[in-house]
């Protein structure tokens, strides 16, 4: 028999809110006032039926319990009981008709038995620190032991003499209004996990539960930052609400595998993704997708991505400039082009309307999805403010950024014009996305919008310049496309040209002057390294040029760096290579060396093989026959053939750094286009300073989408002929 001490002295306050909500009465019911009224009359004869009694016994835990601890643990038995006279209490109103007394009164019992803990809980520290003790966890039948456990604290305590209590066959306590807890003991005397754990409950509707948020150590490559995860957050999305950039490809929906992390102190489970993503191994070493992980306790993690923070980002265009000396510029105005993926900021000076300096970064909202679809599910499920935030603070440290590096002051900003993809602006203004992927895609507003600058970013910057979007053309053909088409003078040639732009998304228009078409194709993440096993994005280290010679394999990185995965243009280069080599057909079915394990590249640092495997064929088949049946489609839907292109235009950050011949060679541009295609960087970017300084900009770009339309793809037959057509490698489909 253990160390047994007994409690009767406690001092007991019940709040009316906490009685009424457990019986589910709120201020907006029609009945609270009258509640209200029956709580206050009963008040004080419930106080006076109540004798609080609580008993504690320190000892170890017996044999037939080390299922739940270790044979032989240190544990600490608590008894808590109101006595017997509430009880009766309520069941005399009840049997008396008076439901709503009888309510009451076994509300305000169970507030009461509420009310004993916080003095339960500083008297057992007390004494466990007479003892040198902790408290590492708290237990509660029928929670997280057993109703038997129940019997052993009743006999333990002596709870018949010490409480005068009793215990049915059902291990039920007698009276009622009594409970139970195990208490695990520790050395460590500063621990005292004392508070009940919603978390382990399962009663989910409890009208009290109040799980608390656990505690993360985060360890990245900027150092250590202790965060907290609520009960219904996963870790990713904690580590984003408290500032901590991951990349979540798939939007955490554990299908990318991106947002790698390792456990390095406490417990985490094991999900049905990490299983599909990690070996025995690495799971056993702690490694878990973040985006998974509902941590239930305190634990340390280190973020096992790589760091994006060295992304390339393409802010370059094609663009003739006469040189002009000795030019002052007094005021500036700022260019913007918001990608999926990227952002870029140009200031443009208003006297020599040239290009004075660039900032670009990643777009952070890539940690909710790497796509337009899944920014705008996260925005339909309540993340819409924190998208528009995260927006607002990449762009307000761009342009502060580039104040700063020019010795300027905000209120030398005159104007800002910003191109960007449909969601992209919808984002930015907190517009309703919810339409944007539910047929018929409506937008709330695609036109030129101008708002001042503190309704588009708030008051704290000190800018107090018009902001203006520039407009698009539907929700996916967006201001991005038509600043790109207004930069390459679409509007004013009398040839036909195409642009495709390459990034997250395949958008794409043809035409001249006085008719152009354009569509948008989901190409999907994989020209970014999206859904690649060893895919990710434009960062140094990345593998992003491939030559195959007599099975001997050579690689370029971004930076010359040590390999650590693959991107865009490497998964290009790598195909065409393999396919150059024989070792993919033209069906896209790898040989069988390789069909099990992938197409080994590079090792990285820590010697980990970077393989391409055959599930990353079947991705790329899927985006690489999406542009080219979108390109065919144009070009069918416009009547002309592949002779009557003057120039294919290539926009965007991967186009610019693609192999055109090794596209070529895989089937997505057709071998006519040899010869005609150009590169011409970021033309969204383009677009927007063009839009800053040049007369009548504004009417050239509302001419362009007046002559433009658009072909929906999803309802073309055409282009689901061509998409299965040129599934297949090479020009011989």
């Amino acid at each position: 028999m253990g160390d047994i001490l007994v409690k009767d002295e406690f001092h007991i306050e019940i709040e009316p809110k906490n009685v009424l909500r457990l019986i589910q009465c709120y201020e907006d019911s029609p009945i609270y006032s009258e509640v209200l009224e029956e709580y206050e009359q009963l008040k004080p004869i419930v106080l006076n039926r109540i004798h609080p009694k609580a008993v504690i016994c320190f000892t170890v835990i017996q044999e037939k319990y080390a299922d739940i601890l270790p044979e032989k643990s240190p544990v600490l038995y608590s008894i808590a009981t109101l006595g017997e006279e509430i009880g009766e209490l309520a069941r005399q109103y009840f049997s008396n008709d008076e439901y709503l007394k009888g309510m009451l009164v076994d509300a305000m019992g169970d507030a009461c038995l509420f009310g004993m803990e916080e003095d339960l809980k500083a008297w057992i520290k007390t004494e466990c620190r007479k003892r040198k003790a902790g408290v590492s966890h708290r237990y509660e039948a029928p929670v997280n032991i057993p109703m038997e456990a129940q019997i052993i604290a009743y006999v333990e305590t002596k709870a018949k003499e010490t409480l005068g209590l009793a215990i049915t066959s059902g291990y039920m306590f007698d009276p009622v209004k009594t409970n139970c807890q195990v208490y695990a003991l520790t050395k460590n005397e500063k621990m005292f996990r004392l508070e009940h754990d919603c978390r382990e409950c399962d009663n989910v509707n409890c009208e009290v539960r109040n799980v608390l948020p656990v505690t993360v150590t985060v360890v990245t490559a900027k150092g250590e930052k202790v965060i907290e995860c609520g009960e219904k957050e996963t870790l990713l999305e904690a580590m984003i609400r408290d500032g901590i950039y991951l990349s979540a490809v798939c939007g955490g929906n554990g299908t990318c595998g991106k947002c790698k992390i390792r456990l390095l102190e406490g417990n985490l489970s094991i999900t049905l993704s990490d299983k599909n993503y990690f070996t025995e191994e690495e799971l056993e070493n702690g490694w878990r997708l973040a985006c998974q992980v509902h941590p239930k306790d305190s634990c340390k993690v280190m973020v096992m991505q790589k760091d994006e923070s060295d992304f390339e980002v393409l802010s370059g265009y094609r663009r003739k400039t006469e040189k002009k000396e000795n030019l002052i510029e007094k005021d500036y105005s700022v260019a913007i082009d918001i990608g999926t993926t990227t952002i870029a900021i140009t200031l443009v000076g208003n006297t020599s309307r040239d290009s004075i300096d660039t900032y670009t970064a990643v777009n952070q909202q890539r940690a909710y999805g790497a796509d337009v679809i899944s920014r705008m599910q996260a925005s339909a499920n309540g993340k819409s403010s924190e998208l528009k935030l995260s927006i607002c603070k990449d762009l307000l440290t761009g342009m502060d950024q580039l104040l700063n590096r020019n010795g300027l002051n905000a209120m030398q900003i005159k104007e800002i014009a910003i191109a960007g993809n449909t969601t992209m602006g919808h984002l930015l203004l907190g517009f309703d996305c919810s339409k944007l992927g539910i047929f018929p895609f409506t937008p709330v507003d695609i036109g030129l919008i101008r708002r001042p600058f503190n309704e588009v970013f708030g008051d704290s910057f000190g800018m107090e310049c018009p902001v203006t979007l520039l407009p698009g053309i539907s929700t996916y053909v967006g201001a991005d496309i038509v600043s790109g088409l207004y930069f390459l003078g679409f509007h004013q040639t009398d040839e036909i040209n195409l642009l495709v732009d390459l990034g997250t998304n395949g958008e794409m228009g043809i035409g001249r002057h006085d008719k152009i078409i354009t569509t948008s194709t989901a190409a999907g993440p994989a020209f970014e390294g999206g859904n690649i096993t060893w895919g990710t994005g434009s960062i140094q280290g990345a593998v992003c040029n491939v030559d195959i010679s007599d099975n001997q394999v050579s690689i370029r990185t971004i930076g010359g760096k040590e390999p650590v995965g693959i991107c865009g243009t490497g998964v290009i280069e790598t195909a065409a290579e393999l396919m150059k080599a024989k070792i993919i057909d033209e069906t896209g079915l790898m040989a069988e060396d390789y069909f099990e394990n992938g197409y080994p590249l590079a090792k990285t640092t820590k010697g980990d093989s970077i393989v391409f495997t055959q599930k990353d064929i079947r991705e790329l088949q899927l985006a690489k026959s999406a542009v080219r049946a979108g390109v065919e489609t144009l070009l069918l839907r416009y009547g002309v053939k592949y002779g009557e292109i003057n120039k294919v235009y290539l926009a965007g950050g991967f186009g610019f750094k693609m192999d055109q011949d090794k596209a070529i060679a895989i089937g997505m541009l057709p071998e006519e286009f040899r010869g005609k295609i150009e590169a011409v960087g970021n033309s969204s970017l383009g677009g927007a300073v063009k839009y800053l300084t040049e007369k009548n900009s504004k009417a050239s770009l509302e001419h362009i989408v007046h002559v433009s339309s658009e072909i929906n793809l999803a309802n073309d037959i055409a282009f689901n002929d061509f998409y299965m057509k040129y599934m297949f490698f090479g020009e011989d489909e």
